[in-house]
């Protein structure tokens, strides 16, 4: 439900919030990988916002940042259970 408080990490998030997600990938997928969350964002209707962040030492990881409004708890979890099933995505914070 809109409006709801939710806890994370002992902080209070209250719906709706401006989040950013940070998205690890393959390096060498991440041009596929950037498709499918575009494919993602839009299926979900939020506006496209993806940002290259850093690379990993060794060159094999790359993050993505997406910014998005979340407008409530099932939203955020629906978002996030759809990026992490994508195929060259290792971790999702």
């Amino acid at each position: 439900m809109s409006g709801e408080p939710m806890k994370i990490h002992g902080e209070v998030l209250k719906f709706p919030v401006d989040w950013e997600y940070r998205i690890i990938v393959e390096a060498a997928r991440e041009g596929s990988v950037r498709e499918e969350v575009e494919n993602c964002l839009t299926s979900h209707k939020i506006p496209l916002s993806i940002h290259e962040g850093l690379h990993s030492e060794s060159g094999r990881y790359r993050t993505l940042k997406v910014a998005v409004t979340l407008q409530n708890r099932e939203m955020m979890d629906s978002l996030s259970a759809d990026l992490a099933e994508i195929p060259g995505v290792k971790f999702l914070l």
